[in-house]
């Protein structure tokens, strides 16, 4: 008798270690810098629909700290399941870390999923990759479209315009200073940021002269982008962005400024809609996102146009290498880009969807109704957000640093862009 309950001991021993293994396959980890509110949501609709999975979120601030973690956990091989990537540069230094995810979702969504993505975010989900690789190696979730947020509160009570040229954004930045406002905040400290102001810039003097610089096919040191970069700088010596800005953070001091009507503009995306749905007491102003509206960087130089819709793939997500999670780690990632998960994000005006088809749901004013279809309608003709290669994007922070700073001239800094992108292409 006690040699049977031995071996039934045993056997329920087994079981149990065995539904513990499986538990732990079933549990996936994600890291990213989605807003951690949003990103639950989402969690939450996939879990309901998928009860058998696990999903653990890590959120981080995305520059330094997502940056930082990334590089950390691939250097010691330790990598969540699914990371938050930005389509280029970001993707790239991950590539040797993620799985191909082509084969994954024409099985999820049939042979022609690719046309239901709008066609800026298309060219940039293979930007950076090798010469004759035609992998996916992220899935974009959320499109945004760059412009200028501007406070209407302020602007209404000091009686400025929405800025039609450049003498007019001057003028709309003297009037907030003199009156106690942060003008234009610029995060300055922040690459990300300051690419962004750029793109705009270079747009106006040439729409997609970027893309040709990247591709070698135009240098960096083009006239276009000479003129571009001295705009740059006049942003800073004319006033419109913040005394200091060299050493400010967009998120969280820039964001937060913003929101507490501290700032009359920023140079921002559609993304910010997300802010009508936080309750107050943020401000009197966010909620409901009554207090702001949007335009795109005025021409710097007559005979320019405003600045194009600059934009694409806000955030996408891919699949590392851990081969005994990715079945649960895809599906999580299918439906948070093209599915529940994805509908929550939307719902919470995160950002616009990346797949064509879809829409956000509930509670949402007017006003934000006419925001988002605005930016939906310039969605499709954006000029490209994103740098192929890590070293050339960085190469341009250094040279928008240094001309900001005064300590390098236009044409040099991006002498210094072009060296960088000789030395990437010739690596392909």
């Amino acid at each position: 008798m006690k040699k049977k309950l031995f071996v039934g001991a045993s056997v329920l021993a087994l079981l149990m270690s065995a539904a513990s293994t499986w538990a732990a396959d079933k549990e996936i980890t994600v890291w990213s810098w989605f807003v951690q509110s949003t990103m639950q949501k989402s969690i939450d609709a996939f879990q309901k629909a998928h009860p058998d999975v696990k999903v653990t979120y890590t959120y981080y601030n995305f520059s330094p700290e997502y940056i930082t973690a990334l590089k950390a956990a691939a250097a010691s091989g330790s990598l969540p399941d699914v990371i938050g990537l930005q389509p280029g540069s970001l993707a790239q230094q991950y590539r040797e870390q993620l799985e191909p995810i082509n084969d994954r979702a024409t099985k999820q969504w049939g042979a022609d999923w690719e046309k239901n993505i709008f066609p800026v975010n298309r060219k940039q989900m293979q930007m950076g990759n090798p010469k004759g690789d035609t992998n996916y190696y992220l899935m974009p979730q959320e499109s945004q479209v760059l412009c200028i947020w501007y406070n209407r509160k302020l602007f209404e009570e000091l009686g400025i315009a929405v800025p039609k040229t450049y003498d007019d954004l001057k003028a709309a930045s003297k009037k907030l200073t003199e009156g106690g406002f942060i003008p234009m905040f610029q995060g300055a400290a922040d690459g990300w940021q300051n690419e962004n102001v750029f793109l705009m810039l270079a747009n106006q003097f040439s729409p997609g002269i970027v893309d040709k610089a990247q591709a070698g096919e135009t240098p960096w040191t083009a006239p276009e982008l000479v003129e571009a970069m001295q705009a740059w700088k006049g942003l800073f010596d004319d006033g419109v962005f913040q005394q200091g800005a060299l050493g400010a953070h967009a998120y969280p001091t820039g964001a937060q400024l913003f929101q507490q009507g501290r700032v009359g503009m920023m140079a921002l995306g559609s993304w910010w809609m997300q802010e009508s749905k936080f309750p107050p007491p943020l401000s009197e102003f966010v909620h409901n996102m009554e207090g702001f509206d949007f335009f795109y960087m005025p021409p710097v130089k007559d005979g320019n146009k405003a600045s194009p819709p600059v934009g694409g793939i806000d955030i996408g997500y891919g699949l590392t290498k851990n081969d005994a999670k990715n079945e649960e780690a895809w599906t999580f990632l299918a439906e948070l880009t093209n599915g529940v998960g994805l509908q929550e994000a939307l719902n919470d005006l995160n950002d616009l969807p990346a797949f064509s088809g879809h829409e956000p749901k509930g509670d949402i004013t007017d006003h934000v109704k006419e925001m988002s279809a605005r930016f939906m309608a310039d969605l499709p003709k954006a000029e490209n957000q994103r740098f192929a290669s890590p070293a050339v994007a960085e190469a341009l922070d250094n040279a928008l640093a240094g001309v900001a700073a005064g300590s390098l001239e236009p044409k040099a800094a991006l002498k210094s862009v072009d060296e960088a992108t000789q030395k990437a292409l010739a690596s392909k």
